[in-house]
């Protein structure tokens, strides 16, 4: 009996569901567009909160190799690699072993020697940022290029002081940063997400 009653209760439901949305047209809302808002600046912009301090290691060396690649990673949304790398290696580091390392990780990166500014243009362009030597015996993050007052300037993130982005004027930076030993590497991940924004409101 109860699967006799199942048709025709479909059917009357399907009936008035027909005969109440006849002439019912949807109201239609009228929007604008929001302005975008300027791009983040740094490019590379990881939160004060995911900076990653130096630290000394078993050898009584810092880490500064190794908490820049950890500032990287994050950036870069591999977390579980980042935590990882900071449990797993500390004290000093050179790049050839550092590759070396990525390679046993199964990592894939880009690197310079030769302090080339479009590896850093490319870098900060793609939002990735690099780690490179910067500063005598240390290493730290870039996070890209920042546009001040008509003039382009490196931003940094130094493991020493994490918290902040340093600004170092583009030449100036490429000429130390060439004289410390011109080298940059970049993990080739995608980065973290562009900020969300509302891109549109209603017109009441």
């Amino acid at each position: 009996m109860r699967q006799r009653c199942v048709a025709p209760l479909l059917g009357v439901s399907l009936a008035l569901l027909f005969v109440f949305s006849i002439g019912c047209e949807p109201t239609p809302v009228r929007v604008r567009a929001l302005p975008t808002p300027a791009a983040e600046l740094p490019p590379a912009n990881l939160p004060p909160s995911l900076h990653q301090r130096n630290w000394t290691g078993p050898k009584r060396q810092g880490s500064c190799v190794h908490a820049s690649i950890v500032n990287h990673l994050r950036w870069l949304n591999q977390d579980v690699l980042a935590r990882r790398w900071r449990a797993t290696y500390s004290d000093g580091e050179w790049d050839s072993r550092l590759r070396g390392r990525l390679d046993a990780a199964g990592v894939d990166y880009s690197f310079t020697l030769k302090a080339d500014p479009r590896f850093l243009d490319w870098a900060s362009m793609t939002r990735r940022g690099a780690i490179l030597w910067w500063k005598p015996s240390h290493c730290c993050t870039f996070m890209g290029w920042v546009e001040r007052d008509g003039r382009q300037y490196a931003a940094i993130l130094d493991n020493n002081y994490p918290g902040r982005f340093e600004l170092t004027p583009r030449q100036q930076f490429i000429r130390l940063w060439a004289g410390y030993g011109g080298f940059a590497l970049t993990v080739l991940h995608p980065p973290a997400s562009s900020l969300t924004y509302r891109s549109y409101e209603p017109i009441l």
